[in-house]
């Protein structure tokens, strides 16, 4: 059996960056209401909304990012920052489901809108950060395959 598969890069406007960008601006979507609303229909509030937005970002890096890293190498400088991205994206989902304040209060006087938020409001608004930058790296990596 060939577990290879195909090593080719992911190209600008090719159907799987497509919808990994879909999915990523649905997650940046969801995030924005999330911060500015006090609840979102079917997600809710809170941790909620949090994992509605992890989800929605984990989705987009599986379907158009992680499939870089066989193409690239997995040694490749945009995958290992990919990947600290990444890490640094579960700590912070890990951060606003255990309302651990600390590691989010220096991100909190960035949050729009809010004076103080909670640490949830503040998780999520470092998550959409994060997955933003990621999707610039995909989207510059993408372009460059061309």
């Amino acid at each position: 059996m060939n577990f290879e598969g195909n090593r080719t890069m992911v190209k600008l406007f090719d159907s799987t960056f497509i919808l990994g960008s879909v999915l990523v601006v649905a997650a940046l979507v969801v995030a924005a209401a999330a911060i500015s609303r006090d609840d979102l229909p079917i997600i809710g509030t809170g941790v909620g909304a949090l994992l509605a937005v992890a989800a929605l970002g984990v989705a987009g890096c599986a379907v158009a990012g992680i499939s870089q890293a066989p193409a690239l190498g997995w040694t490749a400088p945009t995958v290992l920052l990919g990947a600290a991205l990444g890490l640094a994206a579960l700590l912070v989902i890990a951060a606003g489901v255990l309302g651990w304040s600390a590691v989010l209060e220096p991100i909190g006087q960035f949050v729009p809108g809010r004076a103080k938020p909670a640490p949830v409001t503040t998780a999520i608004f470092a998550l959409a950060l994060l997955i933003g930058a990621k999707w610039v790296i995909a989207t510059l990596m993408a372009a460059m395959a061309r």
